[in-house]
């Protein structure tokens, strides 16, 4: 549908404008998890860049440790391929409040800024004694940060 379409149809059906905004919204978390997902899809491929060279010199913690962190991106990854998008239809009469979609919304571009240090501190982990423990804390925060969007859709 055009914005023509949609301007007609909200000037002639009552509350039609509304939900044109709603699905604009819906659309725009949508296409943003999608973003994070690959974010994190990047972030996986750092990983596995640092874990070969744990398995040339057979450091079995390091490997360890990067396969716990792998699985937890994904973990993270399912989440939010999953999550709820916020969103009513037109027909229900149980409609989410268009604030909580925005809150949600911004809740969600803040996750870019935990996935941005996710990926530096990747890169930042040294081939001969790897510390993961400020990644496992990013992607913690990461998941803890994600979980409260279904908080704010739940009031």
């Amino acid at each position: 549908m055009n914005s023509s379409e949609a301007s007609f149809l909200s000037k002639v059906i009552p509350g039609f404008g509304g939900y044109v905004s709603e699905q604009k919204r819906r659309d725009d978390d949508l296409a943003l998890r999608r973003y994070l997902i690959e974010r994190l899809q990047q972030s996986k491929k750092l990983l596995q860049s640092a874990a070969v060279g744990f398995v040339d010199k057979a450091m079995f913690d390091a490997i360890r440790e990067s396969e716990t962190l792998r699985l937890q991106i994904e973990t993270l990854q399912a989440k939010m391929r999953s999550a709820t998008e916020g969103y009513s239809s037109w027909f229900e009469s149980n409609k989410t409040d268009e604030k909580k979609l925005a809150e949600v919304l911004d809740l969600d571009n803040s996750l870019v800024g935990f996935i941005d240090k996710l990926d530096s501190d990747l890169r930042a982990i040294e081939k001969d004694r790897p510390d993961f423990s400020a990644s496992f804390s990013v992607i913690d925060r990461l998941k803890d940060r994600f979980s409260r969007r279904g908080e704010i859709l739940a009031k």
